[in-house]
């Protein structure tokens, strides 16, 4: 029994510690400037075609990333 409650222990100990190393990870603006760097015009391109399809498409995406994809973001 005391084997089982010190294995839990650890497994949850190990977990915490994984989870806060992958939490310190930052974000950046210029994450793809070297791996792809014409990302940024690709975005843009594809975006201004959809809303001249559909011109209901912006307040879709900017619905989707407010409410449905916003990055959580807390001072430490």
């Amino acid at each position: 029994m005391a084997l089982s409650s010190s294995c839990r222990t650890w497994h949850c100990l190990l977990a915490l510690f994984l989870l806060s190393s992958a939490a310190y990870g930052q974000l950046s603006p210029s994450f793809y400037a070297k791996s792809c760097p014409t990302l940024e015009l690709i975005v843009r391109a594809t975006m201004i075609k959809a809303l001249l399809a559909e011109r209901r498409m912006g307040a879709s995406l900017l619905r989707l990333h407010f409410h449905d994809c916003f990055v959580q973001v807390s001072k430490l």
